[in-house]
């Protein structure tokens, strides 16, 4: 009689209270699952945020190194204009001038003698290789950083050879000096170095 007592109890207290602790566990289980749900919908809204922000980053670095290399070729060309302007007021500044120069032999040996150099309508011409039918020729011209001004011409002739003169300027136009190398032959070759000392405007 007492266990069929302590029975009825037993499975008093079961009707009573398991509903509740199940009720409790599933709602408890319902809880932990909607913050788990909210910690991983706000993960990759954290994830998507820093993204954005890195493309963002990466746009604006892209972006500036575009400007910037932008602004580099636009100082390239500015630059290679103002070249190209200076080279040309140059050429123009030794047009039409005739220089006296003296020759000497870079050997120390043999005779130097005087030559004429004329600046005309964009060519050089020499009177004493003239003389040996070296013909007037156009002459590349550059400008150092020091502002001296290089000249350069080479010249044929089927009976003479060939010639290459090269020249300095002063950044004034009032003095002049150079080196010539006139390759007579195959086997025959005559390397001089020059100065004016005279010069005149036509």
């Amino acid at each position: 009689m007492k266990k069929l007592l302590v029975l009825a109890v037993i499975l008093s207290f079961s009707f009573v209270c398991l509903p509740k602790a199940n009720a409790w566990f599933w709602d408890k289980k319902a809880e932990d699952k909607e913050k788990t749900d909210q910690v991983q919908t706000k993960q990759p809204a954290a994830e998507k945020t820093k993204t954005k922000e890195k493309k963002k980053a990466g746009e604006k670095s892209e972006e500036s190194q575009k400007k910037s290399e932008e602004a580099q070729k636009k100082a390239e060309e500015e630059a290679r204009k103002a070249r190209r302007a200076l080279i040309e007021q140059k050429r123009k500044e030794i047009d039409n001038i005739v220089w006296k120069i003296q020759l000497a032999p870079l050997s120390g040996k043999g005779n130097g003698f005087s030559e004429t150099v004329v600046f005309k309508n964009g060519q050089v011409s020499f009177s004493e290789f003239g003389k040996k039918g070296f013909t007037p020729s156009n002459f590349s011209v550059k400008v150092q950083d020091d502002k001296i001004i290089v000249w350069e011409t080479m010249q044929s002739s089927e009976k003479s050879g060939v010639v290459f003169w090269r020249g300095e300027i002063t950044q004034d136009v009032q003095k002049m000096r150079g080196v010539v190398s006139y390759q007579i032959s195959d086997k025959k070759k005559e390397d001089y170095s020059f100065i004016s000392t005279e010069r005149k405007t036509l």
